[in-house]
């Protein structure tokens, strides 16, 4: 197995070995904390303290359980990295499940001879084991399952840890407390009460060996022999894990985390060892204190696992700085004896897994192959360095709190209140390191919040290395919804027309957005390139300009040069449905406007990828038009639309009743693409010749479109052009507007046979449209207005032509020469157009040539 084997998809051997090494570390982490904390209480029991030989003064168990669990990583950290990259990390893991069961063995031992000193000697050496153990689980999970998986797999293990500390913790607490209370007390009670557990721990630790034999063998990562000098090598692996600045950043922001929950852990043992006086029921209320927090750990872990299935986003982490700032603050005015207080308890440690999730998953993702162990020592032994400054933190509290003569409980807030206030200096700084992730997922959240955003075809995004994504243009917010859409992170290019918004400015200042000056367009088509040369997916809208008739604009020939320069990948892009939003033209004019409903349904397509050498024009618009096809097809996928019948009671809706379910569902699918464009407006009544309407001789999608985008039908005897009215008809409505005389500044959609006829009537704006057998494929609009005076012209209608391709058709040559157009509004043999049929740079589709 290769570095990269599992780069496209883990096999299923290796997803067997990454669940073997879950139950693994699962269960090497359950029987860790279920003997050290049978110890703890044990040892609290007996009276026991360890006396420093300077000044004699006494230290608790709870307080020595702290050093001892993170001393060994401090001590041992280079070697434990090297061990794990010098041999396979599946070998290192069984050694390690092997140590586990020699040294249960001796803490059972040392509790059958009464000896307290050996069995917590047994504490420490649990953690010299768990300080090898470390760098092995943590470095496999990119071997086993790649980085495509790899934020599930680091949250999953992290969660499963959490729930086995979680489940060590309170079932040694509550069996030592149950079996000592009921003996009666004393010291033999408490090494009776201690000594079954752990033997039964002991013996379950061993067939627990056959899961780290299940793990495949991956090849070992490094060849360098043991040397004196690697045993001492901190400061060197450290030198090299500080020398990478995001990595390093990282792994301040994990070594915090791991002080953080030290402090946390240490602070609710020593409340409950207060509020117990350190005898009967300390081990229950201490367990009852760890369960709040592990829980809410260990199902912030499973909710990383979720939010960081498609990729890493490191924006988590200041969000969870946040909610860790402000419930820590919180505890320091609850009474600990309450469920709020457990409550809040839990939801500081869930937020403080959150906080760590995407740090520990990225920083696995970016250590070099041969470094993994080395650097993820380096890791632990900061890690490690934080929960002993954790550890002192409290001491020192503690020794301040008697010289001042602060009571106990007031100290217990002021600790609490102190690393909340703490945790917001921390956030505060991870913001300023991280503004464009941070902003870019709150602004996620809140596109989200107003959009149902799905898609389609994102495995067509390469997993990494630089590709140009190519996306239609309908609104401002078009960005976050393609950030929200797409598995990895977009840097975009942006028309320097654009920076005449404050709001548009700070967005290219925070988000490293590339501005295309028209003039001087050269330095961006550098910069952009050299961002696809190392392997960044860069947005460049081909067409230049938002929108303003929601129908695909020409396209710019910039992208042609950058994607042949870079020899880097096209991805095409369609997003449907933002045509209508509050951020697109629609009612012309951007924002300002009321959304017609929350929240609202986006379709994002993406392509496949098309060649740098094959990006021309005509290329990316057909790929543009065939992703707006598909965008539609998972609109409409759902089978209820072929059931579905619109109100009324005219013919042309009884016509749904009567047609086969298949084109019941296209005509909805047509209806849809009518309310794409500028051309009939939503919520306004359009008006039909009666006579048209009920011998079914106009598009069959009309009663759809009127019931989807709420748009009422009007039927009139007679044509009268003497208001502003939008009317639907063919050669009959035609014939009656020709005998009607000069209108009042009616519209006249054509659907005729003699729609490129102009009418040339003065007061009715004249609009030609194409529909093949009953369903519409172009139509004409008004021209868009311009919402500045130095707006680029967008055209509506064009002589000689039916107007502008619908959003969701593609056009192909049949078999016979003749041009078919596809789509899900079609059968699926698409439908024969006009003979000499073709579609110009601008989208308009005409009987031949521009």
């Amino acid at each position: 197995m290769t570095e990269d084997s599992c780069e496209n998809e883990p096999t299923r051997r290796q997803w067997v070995g990454f669940w073997s090494m879950i139950c693994q570390q699962t269960q090497n982490a359950f029987n860790d904390k279920m003997a050290q904390f049978t110890l703890i209480p044990l040892a609290g029991a007996l009276g026991f303290a360890f006396v420093l030989p300077v000044g004699g003064l006494k230290v608790d168990v709870p307080s020595a359980a702290g050093l001892m669990i993170a001393l060994p990583f401090v001590l041992f950290a280079p070697l434990a990295g090297w061990v794990s990259d010098r041999f396979s990390k599946r070998d290192v893991m069984l050694g390690a499940a092997i140590a586990q069961v020699l040294v249960l063995a001796l803490i059972c031992g040392a509790v059958a001879l009464r000896n307290i000193p050996l069995a917590l000697c047994g504490f420490f050496a649990l953690a010299v084991q768990s300080a090898f153990f470390s760098p092995a689980k943590f470095g496999i999970n990119k071997e086993l399952v790649g980085s495509k998986h790899l934020g599930f797999a680091a949250n999953i293990q992290q969660m499963t840890a959490m729930l086995a500390i979680l489940a060590g913790q309170i079932l040694a607490g509550w069996l030592f407390d149950e079996r000592y209370t009921s003996s009666g007390g004393g010291v033999e009670m408490a090494y009776k009460a201690a000594l079954p557990p752990l033997l039964v721990l002991a013996a379950l630790s061993i067939p627990a060996l056959a899961m780290a034999i299940a793990i495949p063998r991956v090849p070992a990562q490094d060849c360098r022999k043991f040397t004196a000098r690697l045993a001492v090598s901190h400061f060197i692996n450290l030198g090299e894990l500080w020398r990478d600045v995001p990595l390093r950043r990282a792994a301040f922001g994990v070594a915090f985390f791991w002080g953080f929950a030290a402090f946390i852990n240490l602070w609710s043992v020593k409340l409950a060892q207060w509020m117990t006086g350190g005898g009967k029921g300390f081990g229950t209320l201490s367990s009852i204190f760890m369960a709040a927090a592990l829980l809410g750990m260990a199902a912030g872990f499973g909710f990383g696992s979720f939010l960081l299935r498609r990729r890493i986003e490191l924006a988590w982490v200041p969000l969870a700085g946040m909610v860790m700032t402000v419930t820590a603050i919180a505890l320091a005015f609850m009474t600990p004896d309450g469920t709020a207080f457990l409550v809040t308890l839990g939801l500081l440690a869930f937020s403080a897994a959150m906080f760590l999730a995407p740090l520990n998953a990225w920083a696995q993702d970016r250590y070099p192959a041969a470094k993994r162990g080395e650097l993820q020592s380096a890791v632990n032994l900061q890690d490690c360095l934080a929960g002993i400054v954790a550890v002192l933190l409290i001491g020192l509290f503690e020794f301040g709190a008697r010289r001042l003569g602060i009571s106990p409980g007031l100290a217990f807030r002021l600790e609490i209140g102190f690393i909340g206030l703490l945790s917001g200096a921390v956030t505060i700084g991870i913001i300023g390191l991280l503004p464009r992730d941070f902003i870019r997922l709150v602004g996620c959240g809140i596109v989200r919040s107003i959009y149902r955003i799905r898609t389609t075809g994102s495995e067509n995004i390469p997993l990494e290395g630089g590709a140009l994504l190519l996306p239609n243009h309908v609104t401002f917010a078009d960005a976050f919804f393609i950030t929200s859409a797409c598995p990895r992170q977009v840097r975009f290019v942006m028309d320097d027309v654009f920076m005449a918004s404050p709001w548009i400015r700070a967005f290219v200042s925070i988000f490293d957005t590339v501005t295309i000056r028209r003039d001087q367009p050269r330095e961006a088509i550098r910069i952009t390139i050299d961002a696809l040369k190392n392997g960044e997916l860069v947005c460049l809208f081909p067409e230049g300009q938002l929108t303003r008739t929601g129908t695909l604009s020409e396209l710019r020939r910039g992208f042609e040069l950058i994607a042949r320069k870079a020899d880097h990948p096209l991805v095409p892009m369609y997003c449907d449905g933002a045509w209508g939003s509050i951020f697109s033209f629609e009612r012309g004019k951007f924002f300002a406007k009321r959304p017609y409903r929350v929240p609202y349904g986006l379709t994002m397509s993406f392509g496949r990828e098309i060649p740098a050498g094959s990006g021309d024009l005509e290329t990316v618009r057909d790929a543009l038009h065939q992703c707006s096809a598909k965008a539609l097809t998972l609109r409409f996928r759902r089978a209820g639309w072929a059931d579905r019948i619109p109100g009324g009671r005219a013919p042309a809706v009884e016509n749904f009743r009567n047609v086969d379910r298949d084109q019941r569902r296209r005509w909805w699918i047509n209806g849809h693409q009518i309310g794409q464009i500028a051309a009939l407006p939503r919520r306004l009544r359009f008006v039909v010749l009666a006579r048209e309407f009920d011998l079914l001789e106009l598009p069959g999608a009309l009663p759809a479109f009127s019931e989807m985008f709420h748009a009422p039908i009007r039927r009139r005897p007679l044509f009268s052009g003497r208001v502003e009215d939008h009317w639907v008809g063919g050669d009959g409505l035609r014939d009656a507007i020709l005998s009607a005389g000069p209108g009042g500044g009616s519209a006249f959609f054509d659907f005729g046979a003699r729609a490129l006829e102009h009418l040339g009537i003065p007061g009715i704006a004249h609009f030609p449209c194409l529909a093949v057998g009953r369903t519409v494929i172009a139509m004409s609009m008004p021209h868009a207005p311009k919402p500045q005076a130095d707006s680029e012209e967008q055209p509506g209608h064009k002589p000689g032509t039916w107007g502008k391709l619908l959003p969701g058709w593609y056009l192909k040559s049949g078999p016979e020469g003749e041009i078919r157009a596809h789509g899900p509004a079609g059968p699926e043999e698409g439908l024969v157009l006009p003979a000499g049929a073709t579609l110009d740079a601008e989208g308009f589709l005409g009987p031949g040539g521009d």
